[in-house]
């Protein structure tokens, strides 16, 4: 294979970014390249070339063809290979169809449709050879996938690495469909190894492998700690084996890959939504404007009706209780904890930064041009309880005592009248070890272990039923809280309160595979 920082160095960062393109190391091509070819069928189709990852240079026997978008990509490969020629179409293959392939390898490029430049017309013709539409917040990796989905004339085998958020977002419900239309999905391999794999990326990867000559009752799900482990496939053990009829495309496929289990006997819960819900925190469009410091609003003359306190940094709070002491304290060290939200009547001071801002093009932005006016901030109330958007090692959830908001780093829970009277409940359960283990799952992982919540996802995570949280006396919760405020690390002062939860019932009249330790429903 060329040398591929040669070729880097030649191109710079912003051609490969422009084109998604992310080298494939050698010992994920092997594998891939091998288990495809494990078919019998001695030809592979390429549909993002690049430099030839899969190119076998050295097996003449193979029938080799791709399709590569870069011509540039192509002439460098050319250059540099003369052991043997190979058919490569320049083309965008997302616009390319009437072909036909019986084994299909492909890293595809990684980037949102969004900035894909012909998504346009893609999408036309997705919708006339497939009679599909693509979601809005799909990648053109999962595009690549669909369409070479379609291709494959049922004798052989497909190979595709894939982001592997697709398997827990919205818009990979398309795609999972596909892959199990026809029970031909064999194996989902997550590489754990992502920065020694593909070190430029930001999201994790998994290796789909789909076979569609043969119908598969179940699928394996792998994880692979390090890049050595990726051996030959008859030699990998897979965490979870999952029966097809359990995969559900609507639902998140991310933690089949854990090989523990946790019972919860779901008629002891509700979804968390029964209580109240957690929204994103406000979106400014441009935190250089509305974000500001005590000292900045006081030299800009902005009086208290002009600023609101706000959490403008998930940073800003490390404690599991936020409340006006601590707010107090962030005032006194002048940090930045105020939104400008000149909403009413603004000040003559409010004006004239408002102007300032207009001067500055804060009011072109993206977010503040479809605002009127631009500089109105959304109408939220403090939220009692926080929830951190990302994490690694275990989710951020904050007892808001203050009246401070908060920005997009945390996502606020509003109880309604049920909640209201649990509210201190939700916060212990979502604290607990048993909480975090079922939370976990509607977790989005990326990239160096990040991890992310969306509203939705935790809106819908199992919590303790008003019955269950009824017989923890009122007593004991007063204690569990005095107990965490003076040691945050005194877990065992509550977490008993949902132990029996768990359900060892090993006959489950019905097993969920919306969770990542399995939630069984037990009669």
């Amino acid at each position: 294979m060329p040398d591929e920082k040669t070729y880097a160095d030649m191109v710079g960062d912003r051609h490969r970014r422009s084109l998604g393109q992310y080298f494939t190391p050698p010992a994920v091509a092997s594998f891939m390249r091998d288990w495809v070819l494990a078919s019998g069928i001695s030809s592979l189709y390429d549909p993002a070339f690049g430099l030839g990852a899969f190119f076998p240079a050295e097996m003449q026997a193979v029938d080799f063809s791709a399709s590569e978008v870069d011509a540039t990509a192509i002439d460098f490969h050319k250059k540099n290979n003369t052991k043997r020629k190979v058919r490569i179409y320049n083309e965008d293959y997302l616009l390319s169809w009437g072909r036909k392939h019986a084994n299909i390898v492909c890293n595809p490029p990684y980037k949102r449709f969004q900035n894909f430049q012909n998504r346009a017309i893609v999408s036309v013709l997705f919708e006339k050879h497939l009679g599909k539409k693509l979601p809005g917040h799909t990648n053109t990796a999962s595009a690549f996938l669909l369409k070479s989905l379609s291709e494959l004339d049922g004798r052989g085998r497909l190979a595709y690495i894939m982001p592997f958020e697709f398997l827990n977002t919205g818009y990979g419900s398309l795609v999972k469909e596909e892959l199990i239309k026809n029970s031909s999905l064999a194996a989902v391999i997550k590489l754990d190894c992502e920065k020694d794999v593909f070190p430029d990326v930001t999201t994790s990867v998994c290796i789909l492998l789909y076979e569609a000559a043969v119908r598969h009752e179940t699928v394996d799900f792998h994880s692979i700690q390090k890049i050595d482990n990726l051996g030959g496939f008859q030699s990998l053990k897979p965490a979870n084996r999952v029966s097809v009829s359990q995969l559900k495309p609507g639902e998140k496929w991310g933690n089949f890959f854990k090989g523990s289990r946790l019972a919860i006997n779901l008629k002891q819960t509700v979804p968390l939504y029964f209580y109240g819900r957690f929204s994103r925190g406000i979106a400014t469009g441009a935190n250089e404007f509305f974000v500001l410091s005590p000292s900045k609003a006081k030299s800009l003359g902005l009086g208290k009706n002009d600023c609101r306190p706000c959490i403008t940094k998930s940073a800003q709070i490390q404690a599991p209780f936020f409340g006006r002491d601590n707010l107090r304290q962030m005032f006194d060290g002048d940090e930045q904890v105020l939104l400008f939200s000149a909403n009413g009547n603004a000040s003559p001071a409010a004006r004239e930064y408002i102007q300032h801002g207009q001067q500055q093009g804060f009011h072109e932005r993206f977010l503040t041009r479809h605002r009127t006016p631009w500089y109105k901030t959304e109408e939220r109330s403090p939220a009692p309880l926080l929830l951190g958007v990302f994490s690694r090692g275990g989710y951020k959830i904050i007892w808001n005592e203050s009246d401070a908001l908060n920005l997009t780093c945390y996502h606020g829970f509003q109880p309604n009248m049920f909640g209201e009277k649990y509210l201190r409940h939700l916060f212990l359960y979502l604290l607990s070890a048993t909480g975090r283990e079922v939370a976990a799952f509607s977790m989005r992982t990326y990239g160096n272990s990040l991890d992310k919540f969306e509203p939705n996802d935790i809106n819908n995570v199992p919590v303790p039923s008003p019955d269950h949280f009824e017989k923890i006396s009122t007593n004991d919760i007063d204690y569990a809280i005095r107990e965490i405020r003076d040691d945050v690390k005194n877990m065992g002062a509550f977490g008993h309160f949902f132990d029996k939860m768990e359900d060892s019932t090993t006959s489950p009249q019905e097993t969920y595979s919306t969770s990542r330790f399995s939630l069984q429903l037990t009669t």
